[in-house]
């Protein structure tokens, strides 16, 4: 069976406002918004995405408003694209391992997947895939975005992709900071 190329796409949000009032909880930290910067970044970001053609079939979203403000600054993908977006609670400042599972509970059929979220997670998840690659080594600046190929790996003549994410079966394709 020939392996079928899939992509992953992690993303770490654009520039928020710090908490008004400089209240540190979770429901504060949730409601940060982009500054206007943030915006800016994120439209060049989804101007990149369409120039090299990274159009996701799924997205999914920390329910955090910068990260779904993110999201909304990359649109429009383009070539009539409408992908899937899943705004998912776990995904707010989810470890590297919860991140994992979750992508690999994806089905095969779904080729491009955008994970917009949050540091330290992505860029974990990031080394865990490709530890290889030293610009992996620290945290995900705002906006980063790093793009990977991931192969199929074959179990029993079955072709599995998500179900087999890992660091054998995905490649560091590009890195870019904003």
């Amino acid at each position: 069976m020939k392996p079928v190329a899939h992509r992953l796409l992690l993303l770490r949000h654009a520039e928020a406002a710090p908490p008004e009032g400089g209240d540190l909880g979770r429901d504060a930290d949730l409601a940060r918004p982009l500054t206007a910067a943030g915006h800016q970044i994120a439209r060049q970001r989804g101007e990149s995405m369409r120039r090299a053609g990274l159009i996701p079939d799924l997205v999914l979203c920390s329910p955090a408003l910068r990260t779904r403000q993110t999201y909304a600054g990359l649109l429009p993908f383009g070539r009539n694209a409408r992908p899937e977006i899943r705004i998912e609670p776990t995904l707010y400042l989810a470890a590297p391992d919860e991140l994992l599972a979750r992508l690999r509970a994806i089905r095969d059929s779904v080729h491009t997947i955008l994970l917009v979220g949050h540091n330290p997670g992505l860029p974990a998840l990031a080394r865990y895939l490709n530890g290889v690659e030293a610009a992996l080594d620290s945290d995900f600046a705002l906006a980063t975005l790093a793009t990977f190929r991931v192969e199929a790996e074959e179990r029993e003549s079955i072709a599995l992709a998500w179900a087999g994410l890992g660091p054998k079966t995905s490649w560091l394709e590009s890195f870019s900071q904003s």
